[in-house]
């Protein structure tokens, strides 16, 4: 089989585990039911996902290094295929243990899954000399996450209206399963290491950590984006409770009202490839954290359901981040660590929301949504006047390759 061959049947079926991956009939109503059926506070549901975060910080690197070593259509596999598991735990949360011990599962499923797609995308074009295509393709890919989200949103209301929240969660398990089956059948790229041997597993990460701390552009764009990242997606778990605050019942209404922002989010995944390439992924770095700030403060100032006018564009900017941003490193980095130093965005970013996602949920209960949306958009402000200034001095465009251990330090 060609290396085009294996392009082709590695796009299609990447395409088909994007989609189905977040594909889950329970998302729009995941909130709903434990706040409302099983009695948990907003304040215990996002102190879990803060674990959960935790669990996530701490495997990420790791289970990265696992997809390097091991094969990245494994890791995603195994990724999928626990976090069905864990979906099925979650059907039957009856306590915060269970609740806990489904989030725990679900941090080891998300880590397999994290910068391994991302990784075997760009060696997949690589083998095919269309690397220059990674933030389109990527891109399109981040738009069948959102796609799959958005049509799971537009049917889990009416299906858990239908029958009960209960049943989509099963559905959901099962979409896991065929989606851990999809990965199986991807064609795992050669890893170019020349002709070095493998390098042992732990020493491949302590590379992979001197390779990032001694380039500062790239250091930059991992922090700076895994912060803002963190500041833009924490809006999302508070979009369920104001559309409860505003009186908004479960339902067709309570699912449509989700949808326009999935749609946002798949045309600002789309929008990434335009403005990829020379400087301008740096300008959208400095320039996405901004927007995404005015829209919090719109959000936690504007009163009745007015305010909901400000979601899609925090999800629209949020949504053009990871294309960017993990374009721009996988350019900086090699095949051998790619997914590795992938996964330092993730862990940057489950790092900062592990801190984050409690402190939304007790501030939404103790003051108010008003103050948890300004808490998010101070996050994203804060990522920029931190760590955008190494940017301002970067050599070289995204298109073109630099080594890390010649990168200039800050």
């Amino acid at each position: 089989m060609t290396s085009g061959t294996h392009l082709g049947r590695n796009l299609r079926l990447l395409y088909a585990y994007w989609f189905l991956r977040e594909f889950q009939l329970w998302i729009p109503v995941w909130i709903v039911f434990l706040t409302i059926e099983q009695g948990f506070s907003l304040t215990a549901v996002t102190s879990a996902e803060g674990l959960f975060l935790v669990g996530v910080v701490v495997l990420e690197v790791p289970t990265g290094a696992v997809a390097d070593k091991w094969g990245r259509s494994l890791s995603m596999a195994l990724g999928a295929f626990f976090l069905g598991v864990s979906v099925l735990v979650f059907a039957f949360t009856t306590s915060f243990a269970v609740l806990l011990a489904s989030f725990m599962l679900w941090s080891v499923a998300s880590t397999l899954m994290s910068g391994a797609d991302m990784a075997l995308l760009f060696d997949t074009l690589k083998t095919g000399g269309r690397e220059s295509e990674y933030e389109r393709i990527a891109g399109r890919g981040a738009a069948l996450n959102w796609s799959g989200v958005g049509v799971a949103t537009l049917l889990g209301g009416p299906v858990a209206a239908l029958f009960d929240i209960r049943f989509t969660i099963f559905l959901g398990a099962a979409t896991c399963l065929v989606t851990s089956l999809i990965a199986l059948a991807l064609w795992e790229p050669p890893h170019a290491r020349g002709d070095r041997p493998a390098e042992p597993y732990l020493r491949s990460i302590r590379m992979a950590f001197q390779e990032v701390s001694a380039t500062s552009d790239l250091r930059a764009v991992i922090l700076l984006a895994g912060i803002a990242l963190a500041a833009l997606h924490g809006v999302q778990y508070l979009v369920q409770p104001f559309l409860v605050d505003r009186d908004i019942e479960v339902g067709v209404v309570f699912s449509l009202l989700q949808v326009p922002l999935f749609a946002a989010g798949m045309f600002g995944a789309l929008l990434a490839a335009r403005v990829a390439g020379q400087n301008r992924t740096r300008q959208a770095l400095f320039v996405v954290p901004v927007i995404g700030a005015a829209g919090c403060v719109t959000l936690a100032l504007t009163p009745g359901l007015g305010a909901y006018a400000a979601f899609p564009v925090v999800v629209l900017v949020g949504s053009m981040l990871h294309p960017l941003s993990t374009g721009y490193v996988n350019r900086r980095v090699g095949s051998e660590r790619r997914a590795t130093i992938l996964s330092m965005q993730g862990m940057v970013m489950s790092l900062v929301m592990a801190a984050m996602v409690p402190a939304l949920g007790f501030a939404t209960d103790r003051w108010g949504l008003g103050v948890a949306f300004a808490a998010c958009g101070t996050v994203a402000l804060a990522s920029l006047l931190l760590f955008g200034k190494p940017l301002l001095g970067a050599r070289g465009g995204v298109d073109g390759a630099i080594p890390a251990q010649v990168a200039g330090e800050a």
